[in-house]
């Protein structure tokens, strides 16, 4: 008998929690999860629900809790390494992105007025860590990031760290799609798609493009209504199982069509092929790669933030914010000075997040160096 393949889910969230249920109910071969956070009774929890569903189902699923800091680099790969996974998927960073429901604040008004994007070196942050962790342990490991794929997959890329691609974002638009045109799957569906586009954009020029077969969509706006009008929560339900069926079928070694956020360390979302752990792009009649990428790039603008190449700079709403509160990386850097924008942006972050969302920041002097 072979060992069941070996996965790796990281964090203890509402969308690991829908990665690793939808995980107990649909594979085809024997699966055994290690879901990794620093919190021992969340990553239980998330294991006993998933094993009694996965009893309930009958599929051969084995999940396991481990307890690590995410920020200590030699416990993470001690843990990765004891997993020995064929892959690794993060869903976890220190910025949530429920926070302005969850505690509204003058840190989440600005964010909402600057962009998303704002919020990337927070993003990255996991993202870089486990991502090294993972090189370190010497294995020949995929690793997909759930945080902000469609600009933190390309920092990965800039930073000599390989990741296979993003979820979320594109896929839940895709499968938004699918679902709105009664699809089957996805062969036939492409989908170019940033983060940004999970909303209703300003300008109907502005919208997600997409095609079934050759021809494109003009109704693509109509099509993701239904999505755009529910819950954010609620979207996780339909993001952790299509990273579910994306994750199993990378176990077997399936020929997957679907659309990602963030494939080989591009910026946005794309569609692609997947055969053998190999990813390919799969893009329309009359799109190339460079078209492609220059169209998410002008949707990265209007999210809040543009990596290209090996520098990161802010949208015109973010550099306007940044100007005023945090004027030395307004323009922009390098994505190597990532670990000091972080910095920067941390103690900005800890000075709103004291003040009421509205509250007359003129009374703010500029985060300087501590």
């Amino acid at each position: 008998m072979t060992d069941p393949a070996s996965l790796v889910v990281i964090g203890t969230g509402g969308l690991a929690r829908a990665i690793t249920y939808a995980l107990a109910v649909i594979p085809q071969a024997p699966i055994r999860v290690s879901v990794v956070g620093r919190d021992p009774a969340r990553a239980a929890e998330i294991c006993y629900v998933s094993s009694a569903r996965a009893a309930t189902s009958g599929t051969a699923a084995e999940f396991r809790p481990v307890t690590v800091d995410l920020t200590c680099a030699d416990a993470l790969t001690d843990a990765l390494a004891a997993a020995a996974p064929a892959g690794v998927v993060l869903a976890a960073s220190s910025q949530s992105p429920w926070e302005s429901r969850t505690s509204p604040s003058e840190w989440t008004a600005l964010v909402q007025r600057a962009g998303f994007g704002l919020t990337l070196p927070f993003q990255a942050d996991s993202a870089l860590r486990v991502g090294r962790a993972l090189a370190a342990t010497g294995r020949d490991s995929w690793f997909v990031n759930a945080c902000f794929p469609d600009a933190v997959n390309p920092v990965l890329s800039a930073a000599g760290v390989p990741v296979l691609c993003g979820i979320g974002n594109a896929g839940l638009l895709a499968a938004s799609l699918q679902a709105a045109l009664g699809l089957p799957d996805q062969r036939e569906l492409c989908v170019l798609a940033h983060h940004v586009h999970l909303y209703t954009p300003p300008s109907p020029a502005d919208e997600a493009l997409a095609w079934q077969g050759d021809q494109p969509l003009t109704q693509v706006s109509a099509l993701l209504a239904a999505q755009r009008a529910a819950g954010r929560a609620e979207l996780n339900h339909v993001t952790g199982l299509t990273a579910a069926r994306l994750l199993s079928g990378l176990l077997a070694g399936a020929e997957i069509d679907t659309n990602l956020p963030g494939p080989l360390g591009l910026p946005g979302g794309y569609p692609v092929r997947l055969a053998r752990g190999r990813l390919d792009l799969r893009l329309p009649p009359g799109m190339d790669r460079s078209e492609a990428v220059a169209f998410n790039q002008r949707a990265a603008l209007r999210d809040g933030v543009v990596v290209d190449g090996e520098r990161l700079t802010f949208g015109p709403a973010a550099r306007e914010e940044l100007a005023r509160l945090a004027p030395e990386i307004a323009d922009g850097f390098p994505v190597a000075d990532l670990a000091h924008a972080g910095d920067v942006l941390g103690r900005l972050r800890d000075r709103l997040r004291d003040l009421a969302p509205e509250q007359d920041l003129r009374s703010l002097h500029p985060v300087t160096r501590s």
